[in-house]
């Protein structure tokens, strides 16, 4: 499936349950189950998405990740309604993705020149940022976290949010 339509259904079918069934029961992998909600942002401007490569010539935003902004620029999925202040994926908008990345080149670890060309684009409770490399190629490796060590996912972010959705908000890529 194209990974616009595979991110257009994810989105539908997450918020047709919110709205039949007002949350989600998510189950956590020690056999417990939560109340969550997932919020979306309305789609991004293609005028700040031409901002944006204005202001970053170098940057390569793969397809797959456009595709989702274009959906929903910014999510969070799985809000806890137990417990509060606990999101497990915050996914951020565009403008908030360059804003934290520009946060990040302070940081003596950012300093790196491996480092520079990462964009964050979403955090996950108690793990941490997911990062882009925005000097790869779509079809290559280009989602990743990069602490402790750089583990990239062999998929694109549409696939990502897929086994995540499937997932429900665990951490499959450790099972």
């Amino acid at each position: 499936m194209e990974d616009s339509k595979k991110i257009q259904k994810i989105i539908e079918n997450l918020k047709l349950q919110m709205q039949e069934q007002k949350c989600i029961y998510r189950w956590l992998e020690d056999g417990t189950i939560d109340k969550v909600v997932c919020k979306f942002n309305a789609p991004i401007e293609l005028e700040e998405l031409q901002k944006i490569y204005q202001k970053y010539p170098n940057i390569k935003l793969p397809e797959s990740y456009i595709a989702f902004l274009k959906c929903s620029n910014g999510a969070q999925l799985y809000e806890s309604l137990t417990c509060k202040a606990s999101t497990i994926c915050t996914i951020y908008s565009l403008q908030e993705a360059f804003v934290h990345r520009e946060n990040l080149h302070q940081s003596i670890l950012f300093q790196n020149e491996d480092m520079k060309d990462l964009l964050p684009i979403l955090l996950l409770e108690d793990i941490g940022e997911i990062f882009l490399d925005t000097k790869v190629s779509d079809g290559e490796e280009y989602l990743l976290y990069p602490f402790p060590e750089d583990k990239r996912f062999p998929y694109s972010f549409a696939d990502w949010l897929g086994k995540f959705v499937v997932a429900q908000g665990n951490e499959y890529w450790n099972w």
